[in-house]
């Protein structure tokens, strides 16, 4: 009877090796293990998007930077959103790999490998978001107010925005890092609140900009139609007609995708608070695969991408 309680207990330490006792703050997830089916399924899982996120990533940030005429305001907001989610796929997944490999609950862990993930995971995600953030306002902002967005957005201003984008994302993780290890519940919660006041405002940013960027871009398109003008004026205007819809497109794929892969594991977390279960183990996956599914929509909606790829193959 003995040496089945012992068994019994060094199986749940297997999986939960917090120290609970140390660390209340990760009392509910006393009760959680991880079945070996899950362990193997959620490791291939992972790794299919750690390994095509890391290479569309790389791949979108060599194309940006070998092609001069991509880097504009929007190319080096893309670029950085595409190192945001480099660090997510190269970084924090394998992290995760690792601590799932030998049965360990990622979150439910207080190492020294899940604090490097939840400061690599959660920055590169809130510096993620607010990049979405920026790139949504900017493409707003350019195509409703083109002539005062290009004496306006400045390189040195584009600067300062990602500065301040990437030392704020940098902020609450560590905060919450620190706050774990001292088990400060009360700090954590804190954090966590920002966390969720953070998302629902950059959303609220996203999806808002997103709508005035559609109906700007049908009113514009409305009007070039109407017009009536030379050959030559004509097909101007329905090139620039043209462009502007492709750009509404796919930042509204972006959207989509952002709110498909996200807006599950926020709603769950905020929901389901007491107890941690299945739902948070799997819902957090939809969102790492969220920085795999960007540069897809990059190469599979904007041509200039494609053809850059095209001539850095030719070159190479």
């Amino acid at each position: 009877m003995e040496q089945n309680s012992t068994t019994i207990l060094n199986s749940t330490n297997k999986y939960n090796t917090s120290g609970f006792d140390r660390h209340p703050i990760l009392s509910h997830c006393r009760d959680f293990e991880l079945k070996s089916m899950e362990i193997f399924i959620s490791v291939v899982l992972y790794s299919i998007v750690a390994v095509g996120g890391s290479l569309g990533n790389t791949l979108v940030l060599v194309v940006i930077r070998r092609t001069p005429n991509l880097q504009t305001a929007c190319g080096v907001l893309i670029a950085n959103l595409a190192l945001a989610d480099l660090l997510v796929t190269a970084l924090a997944i394998p992290i995760v790999i690792s601590l799932i490999i030998p049965g360990f609950v990622p979150i439910c862990s207080l190492n020294a490998s899940m604090l490097a993930a939840i400061i690599v995971g959660r920055c590169s995600c809130a510096a993620s978001l607010l990049i979405l953030s920026a790139m949504s306002i900017d493409r707003c902002w350019a195509i409703g107010y083109p002539f005062h967005h290009k004496t306006k957005m400045t390189s040195t201003k584009l600067k300062t925005v990602l500065l301040f984008i990437w030392l704020s994302s940098l902020i609450l993780p560590i905060l919450e890092v620190v706050f774990l290890r001292e088990s400060l519940s009360s700090g954590v919660l804190v954090v966590k609140k920002l966390q969720r006041v953070g998302v629902l405002v950059s959303y609220f940013a996203i999806v808002t900009s997103a709508l005035v960027t559609f109906i700007t871009v049908r009113c514009s398109s409305s009007k070039i139609a109407n017009l009536h003008n030379d050959g030559s004026h004509n097909r101007t205007l329905g090139e620039l007609r043209e462009r502007n819809k492709q750009i509404a497109k796919t930042i509204a794929l972006v959207v989509i995708a952002f709110s498909i892969c996200w807006v599950p594991i926020i709603y769950i977390g905020a929901r389901f608070i007491d107890h941690y279960s299945l739902l948070h183990f799997w819902g957090v996956l939809p969102g790492f695969a969220n920085s795999a599914v960007n540069p897809c929509i990059y190469f599979y909606r904007q041509k200039s991408y494609r053809q850059a790829f095209k001539a850095l193959i030719r070159r190479s």
